[in-house]
């Protein structure tokens, strides 16, 4: 596949990612804006009805203890809109780190922000389903494309989610080498047969009774992995999960733009 090719399969697969995940986001969108939206109401009464107590020269005890208990849940309202705008800033943050077309070209970025933007992303599908088990380690910056790395990101982790039925657990491993990082996405799903591992990377390739298809994902992801001259590979047996390791480059060789390595 060309670097064109490639480009073009990458931003269709990042629009149909969010195409999918549209209603979860707007879910997780819509609830710290709920929780704004009814304290904007607490706080116009609340605010009315000290404008009132004030209006007077002179506040008796019982005024006054009513400010103080006004002021009480002032506060408290406070604290639930501050989490509630940090809420949204992540998620907003995370959309425009996952499409933003002006990251198309090369830079140095730290992976961990991509992986987070992608869990992000996905929190609604993952949210009371599937536990998120993270060991990272101190990684360097990277030199890579980083909205392509962050759909190789989303497309394991959605393939990742697909393979649990029910209830798992998806741990993501990072690791740093000498000139190279690794990342592994392992899920407690069901597993894949070996006589289906040859083939997981074929553009459109399914198999029923375990893994859901993940059409053109697994096969992006290896191409924008070469592209990086990176490495992809995985591990898995039925009843014992899956694990995708990627191994990428700190520091892009003069040969990335080969498109058919």
């Amino acid at each position: 596949m060309t670097d064109d090719r490639l480009t073009e399969a990458v931003n269709a697969a990042r629009l149909a990612t969010l195409g999918t995940l549209v209603a979860g986001v707007a879910h997780e969108l819509n609830t710290p804006l709920g929780a704004i939206n009814s304290n904007h109401d607490v706080l116009r009464r609340a605010l009315s009805r000290l404008q009132n107590i004030l209006a007077d020269d002179v506040v008796d005890e019982t005024e006054l203890a009513e400010v103080r208990r006004i002021v009480r849940a002032l506060d408290d309202i406070m604290v639930v809109n501050d989490l509630a705008v940090e809420r949204l800033n992540q998620l907003v943050f995370s959309l425009r780190s996952f499409g933003r077309p002006d990251r198309a070209e090369r830079d140095f970025v730290d992976i961990h922000e991509g992986i987070e933007s992608a869990l992000a992303i996905l929190g609604h599908e993952l949210k009371g389903r599937i536990e998120i088990v993270r060991a990272y380690d101190e990684l360097p910056r990277i030199e890579c494309f980083p909205h392509e790395l962050n759909q190789v990101f989303m497309n394991l982790l959605v393939n990742a989610s697909q393979a649990i039925p029910g209830r798992g657990t998806i741990t993501i491993r990072t690791r740093r080498g000498d000139d190279e990082v690794l990342v592994e996405v392992e899920d407690s799903g069901s597993g894949v047969a070996p006589e289906h591992l040859d083939r997981i990377f074929e553009p459109g390739f399914t198999t029923r009774g375990s893994r859901i298809s993940m059409g053109l994902g697994l096969a992006i992801a290896r191409q924008i992995v070469d592209r990086h001259t990176g490495r992809i590979n995985v591990r898995s047996a039925p009843g014992a999960g899956t694990t995708f390791a990627v191994w990428l480059p700190v520091r892009l060789g003069t040969h990335h733009t080969n498109g058919n390595r």
